[in-house]
């Protein structure tokens, strides 16, 4: 059944609702837990604890239930079910090493497809999602998402070293990774934030789509996931970038989540005249949506090795200029440190790789300038262009983080990402997003979730008044 066929057929079922004269009264989804753990261990864990950030729990295993809690109701006042809501949890040793590990996982623990009052023909939904529509436990006696979080964390000293959960409630998390926005992340993917999709193949769960393929589409190719061949998904599925979520819920609700795009303004050569997409680095001047940071560009160069990746001293001529430097070799703070010390005024960092931006991560209080990091293909049209390009740093209000056309990014890095590539949004997003693949500390995710609740209007919830 093609889409615009489905939704005449909806406004058709709510015109017989209306005239038969019934009416569906609101209810808040009752989203319960179900302790996996065994006794002494996990959410089971009777180790004395302080009261944290508004968490009055005496144990540790108390406090990790009051934020699973406090996760659930947060959804629970989010949606409208009258079919509770079965979810697992459980502590367990994930995948870990000293600098990078898995803080959680999740997922649906059952799909369906042509049960009744499903949307869409031969469409794969997610358990809680499914019986939700139905009005009534598609599989009782079952739990509908099961997570899982990564015991490791804190425990483990080459897991994450130095890092530890936090079980506040109030986002006080400092450096360690804040338990609340973990958990409202994993149950938003088992209640339909992930698609079902193998991006590595391409492939299809048994040859169907599922509801969320149906709102990912591909700028380049202009196909939604769920109408493209199996080849079509796999080269979709990497690229990044270009992969977008077109549900209109979430297309209306990014211009008041989203902010400012930050770009590089190209003011001289007209041949380049225009704005494209940065990224910032998370160190020095931030951008701005004011002046800026304007001048005129001129390559860097450091005249050992790889002469424009500036990671040694500059040697040219770049006092009160923006420097364009190469991507490699060494740290970005280095980098813009070098150029910062030669006068310069800004600094852009090209990609040495087709795909994606530079992360532009680090910490180096000494640097007082801005720096972006863009694409190669960008970076590579600059050179082209020298010594005749005059440009802008800043944040662009006329572009949303993150999105293109309007549409919001899904994330698609190249290669793929297992467990991440496709149900996430993308890391472009700016402010950082509930459902970004990584965690990050600015999230206040028991504020408003976000982006969240309008993709699981896309995907066929209702969201309470």
């Amino acid at each position: 059944m093609s889409r615009s066929r489905t939704r005449r057929l909806a406004v058709l079922l709510l015109a017989a609702v209306a005239v038969l004269g019934t009416a569906a009264t609101a209810s808040a989804a009752n989203v319960v837990l179900v302790n996996f753990d065994p006794p002494g261990a996990g959410l089971n864990d009777p180790t004395p604890v302080a009261p944290v950030g508004g968490n009055p729990g005496a144990t540790l295993g108390d406090q990790r239930i009051n934020v699973y809690l406090f996760a659930a109701d947060l959804w629970g006042a989010t949606l409208d079910s009258a079919e509770p809501i079965y979810v697992g949890a459980s502590f367990a040793a994930l995948s870990c090493t000293p600098t990078s590990g898995t803080l959680g996982s999740a997922g649906t623990t059952f799909i369906f497809r042509n049960f009744p009052g499903a949307p869409l023909a031969d469409t794969w939904y997610h358990s809680a999602l499914a019986d939700a529509i139905a009005g009534f436990d598609l599989n009782p006696g079952f739990i509908d998402i099961n997570s899982r979080f990564n015991s490791r964390i804190g425990t483990d000293p080459g897991c994450l070293t130095g890092r530890n959960w936090y079980y506040g409630i109030d986002h006080n998390a400092g450096t360690d990774f804040d338990f609340l926005n973990v958990v409202a992340h994993e149950i938003g993917h088992g209640l339909g934030f992930s698609n079902f999709v193998n991006e590595a193949t391409g492939t299809l769960q048994s040859g169907f789509p599922d509801v969320y393929a149906v709102n990912t589409y591909d700028v380049t190719t202009g196909k939604t996931w769920d109408v493209m061949t199996t080849a079509e998904r796999a080269v979709s599925a990497v690229n990044d970038r270009n992969v977008v979520w077109i549900g209109p819920e979430v297309t209306a609700e990014a211009p008041n989540v989203l902010g400012p795009r930050p770009s590089l303004k190209v003011l001289q050569p007209p041949s380049l005249k225009g704005s494209v997409e940065a990224q910032p680095a998370t160190f020095g001047t931030p951008l701005n949506t004011g002046g800026g940071t304007s001048g005129q560009v001129v390559l860097g160069d450091d005249a050992s090795g790889v002469a424009t990746d500036a990671c040694e001293p500059l040697v040219n001529n770049v006092h009160g200029k923006i420097v364009l430097v190469d991507r490699g070799a060494c740290a970005f703070v280095v980098k813009v440190a070098n150029a910062q010390a030669a006068g310069a005024k800004g600094v852009i960092v090209a990609n040495n790789v087709a795909s994606g931006l530079p992360g532009m991560g680090g910490t180096d209080p000494s640097i007082t300038i801005s720096s972006i990091g863009v694409s190669q293909a960008d970076g590579n049209a600059l050179k082209a262009a020298l010594p005749h390009v005059n440009v802008k740093l800043i944040l662009d209000d006329g572009e949303q983080a993150g999105a293109v056309d309007g549409w919001v990014r899904l994330y698609a890095p190249n290669p793929v990402q297992s467990g991440s590539s496709g149900s996430h949004w993308d890391v472009t997003t700016t402010p950082n997003l509930l459902m970004e693949p990584f965690i990050n500390s600015d999230l206040r995710a028991a504020d408003t979730l976000d982006l969240t609740p309008a993709l699981m209007q896309d995907v066929g919830w209702v969201l309470l008044p």
